[in-house]
């Protein structure tokens, strides 16, 4: 089971990331500000027809017309009223691109009408009719052919897409204490059209642009922050190496001075003992070569990961096995073992032999914590709920000082002194190539607890 490699692609994320936000801002503010432009047109557009409506009929003395109406003094001269209209509308009618004009009195009948088949008519409900009657501007716009109204069935089919503005313009009296009239035009506005199509596509391009420059100018510091970073880690990283490489070298040379030193010696005195000295000597020179092989083997697991395919163990078989290989020892310390065994079978999937050794490690080092007649209790059980496999070691030793405890698993460090300072740090690093963890609570005089949890293999239902 080999632990996925996972990183952190810095400049994919920011570039991902920051791509979607001015993208959404972009699109955002270019809608907003084309509604934005649109509107501030047509408002403009409608505020200057009213200021025009008002000139011609301070011009052409109108006013008098809307008053007379409004107070019923000329009902049957409709004749009369629409001549003197004329000259007003005339004046309406040549304005840019009007297709209709209405003229509505205050009971809401049109005085005056560019169709003159409705002079004279009262219509029934009309909201923008009633709004100006009001006093309020009131405009509506919108597209030939996209918007359901009447007056477009009569367009030409070449008009189809352009903008039409319906204006309903108040008319007021002269001191503009009160609304005498209303004035509709509907008209067709080509140049306004254009402009409003052409700011329209400035804002978008303008806006995808600079919303493009933002993200290429982000890319380009991220890209090279990240390159940055990357230097400086593999810098770093070979700083460190080099490091580990002195500690290495100077650890194995102090270990190793020892032993050959012994073996030396032995050596020496086997050239002028009797055959029992030799004897002696001889054994004593197995005794530190099998230790130089350990501390070999050690560093040497300690600086390779196992490669090998993992396989289905079950731990209380492999806890037992451990156990009978290192009874020999526990029996010469005088160590007295409680074994609390799980009743079910605990499946996990590694290694038989560096996990052997992890235990092993963890054994050896309660034995020569608690020297003779210690304690040693070794428990297993299962995590049903976390799907863990739990193995915790309790031995009735000193404990671990404060000051120890923050440096338990770094290499080279230890408190023996025939020790590498690599046992715990080696089980810990086996334990977590198989997605396990290893963990260690001691205080003082109260011996030390080590938990070591591993995930269960398959489906424990």
């Amino acid at each position: 089971m080999q632990r996925k490699n996972s990183t952190f692609n810095l400049t994919k994320q920011v570039a991902s990331l920051s791509f979607v936000c001015i993208l959404v801002i972009a699109l955002v503010s270019s809608f907003m500000l084309s509604r934005l432009i649109t509107n501030k047109l047509l408002i403009r557009d409608a505020t200057l027809s009213q200021d025009f409506v008002d000139s011609i009929i301070a011009t052409e003395g109108t006013r008098q017309l809307f008053l007379d109406t409004k107070n019923h003094t000329r009902p049957n001269d409709t004749i009369d009223r629409n001549c003197d209209l004329e000259g007003f509308f005339f004046q309406v009618a040549r304005m840019p691109d009007v297709v209709r004009t209405n003229v509505y009195g205050t009971d809401r009948s049109v005085l005056w009408s560019s169709d003159k088949t409705i002079i004279g008519e009262r219509f029934g409900v009309n909201e923008e009719l009633d709004e100006a009657l009001k006093g309020e501007l009131v405009f509506e716009s919108g597209v030939i052919g996209r918007d359901n109204k009447e007056e477009h069935t009569e367009f030409d089919k070449k008009l189809q897409s352009l903008r039409f503005i319906e204006t309903y313009i108040p008319v007021w009296n002269r001191d503009h204490s009160l609304v005498i009239g209303a004035v509709e035009l509907y008209r067709l506005p080509r140049m306004l059209h254009q402009s409003i199509i052409e700011s329209r596509r400035f804002i978008w391009i303008g806006t995808l642009v600079g919303g493009l420059l933002l993200f290429l100018s982000l890319y380009w510091i991220v890209k090279r922050a990240s390159l940055v970073m990357e230097n400086q880690q593999r810098r770093l990283l070979e700083a460190k190496s080099l490091s580990m490489i002195g500690e290495t070298a100077s650890a194995i040379t102090h270990a190793m001075r020892n032993p050959l030193a012994s073996i030396r010696a032995c050596a020496e005195l086997s050239l002028t003992d009797d055959l029992a000295g030799v004897r002696e000597s001889a054994m004593d020179i197995i005794g530190e070569t099998d230790r130089l092989d350990r501390w070999a083997r050690e560093f040497l697991l300690f600086s390779v990961t196992n490669i090998e395919t993992p396989e289905c163990l079950d731990m209380n078989h492999l806890i037992k096995a451990v156990v009978k290989e290192h009874k020999p020892i526990l029996n010469r310390s005088a160590i007295s073992l409680q074994l609390h065994m799980a009743e079910a079978k605990l499946p996990i999937e590694a290694n038989c032999t560096p996990i052997s050794q992890v235990f092993g490690n963890l054994i050896m080092n309660a034995v020569e914590a608690m020297g003779e007649h210690g304690e040693l209790t070794i428990t297993t059980s299962l995590d049903a709920k976390q799907k863990n496999v739990l193995v915790i070691f309790v031995d009735n030793g000193p404990g671990i000082s404060e000051e120890i405890k923050g440096k338990l698993f770094q290499p080279f460090v230890t408190t023996k002194p025939t020790g590498t300072g690599l046992g715990l740090a080696l089980s810990r690093h086996l334990v977590e190539h198989y997605d396990g963890t290893l963990a260690i609570s001691s205080e003082p005089e109260q011996g030390v607890t080590v938990t070591v949890c591993m995930p269960v293999s398959g489906d424990l239902s």
